[in-house]
């Protein structure tokens, strides 16, 4: 006779004799099998997924990482360096005679960089050549004050005295022939200039904004550098060195005065004459 122990699965053999044999095994039921493999597999599953886990969150704060300092600045760095590059290739087309200013007394224009390189001792320099200037433009304005009128004044620009000629004492209208009365101005504006040791003098034409077209001049333009090239040679006639001249027109860009009526335009026709101190 075979009995069952539900709880262990335990079979047991009986023999209906007199001597009974008994015998015993026990088989361990498949649920606690299952139970254990389950326990297992959710551990392995657990670490895996962490492991997935940690290395995703590496992996993206390195790509997420951001750029040294000494990254960036290298770049900044390289990129300015390039910018430099491109301005000074492009200052090459400058002309010689650009590069000679060094400093002009008109708003608009931007001085030109020298040859020569500033050294350490540029602050005294640039003092030393503001007296110098201070002191021609005392002698000049001096020598020529009991001659200035309506049409032959000085005007202020930049700290620096600016003689204007007006045109009615200078030219006709539309024409760069200088007049007897002008003729007599530059004379003694020149006696003062020729005195006035290491400043250059630059002339600048101006004109008024209504359009000239003519055989002689096409436009403003060679109007304004023509009416300055003739008080130039006027002043070197008159003593001034031809080395120290420099002359420009600036047609109808740079007016004193709105042109708004005749009188304004009259103003705005003019010659002006700067002292410039020498590099």
């Amino acid at each position: 006779m075979a009995t069952i122990d539900g709880s262990k699965k335990t079979w047991r053999l009986h023999r209906s004799s007199g001597r009974s044999t008994v015998a015993r095994f026990t088989v361990t039921h498949p649920q606690d099998v299952a139970e254990n493999d389950t326990f297992l597999w959710t551990l392995t599953d657990i670490m895996t997924l962490l492991l997935i886990f940690f290395v995703l969150l590496y992996s993206n704060a390195v790509q997420q990482s951001p750029i040294p300092p000494a990254s960036v600045e290298t770049a900044n760095a390289e990129t300015q360096i390039e910018a430099i590059d491109k301005d000074v290739s492009g200052a090459s087309g400058l002309m010689p005679e650009q590069t000679k200013v060094v400093a002009v007394v008109q708003e608009e224009i931007v001085p030109a960089a020298t040859e020569n390189p500033p050294d350490s001792d540029a602050p005294q320099s640039q003092m030393s050549v503001g007296k110098v200037s201070a002191a021609a433009n005392g002698k000049l304005l001096a020598d020529l004050e009991n001659s200035f009128s309506e049409d032959f004044y000085v005007r202020w620009e930049d700290r620096q005295p600016v003689i204007v000629l007006g045109e009615r004492i200078t030219f006709n209208q539309g024409e760069a022939t200088l007049l007897a009365d002008a003729q007599d101005a530059l004379k003694r504006v020149a006696g003062s200039i020729a005195r006035i040791d290491g400043c250059q003098v630059m002339v600048t034409g101006h004109t008024d904004d209504r359009p000239i077209r003519t055989h002689a001049f096409p436009s403003n333009w060679e109007l304004s550098a023509a009416r300055a090239a003739s008080v130039a040679k006027a002043l070197m006639a008159s003593g001034v060195a031809p080395e120290r001249m420099m002359i420009q027109g600036k047609a109808a860009f740079k007016p004193l005065v709105a042109n708004t009526s005749e009188q304004n335009r009259r103003t705005n026709r003019r010659v002006e004459i700067a002292l410039l101190t020498k590099s």
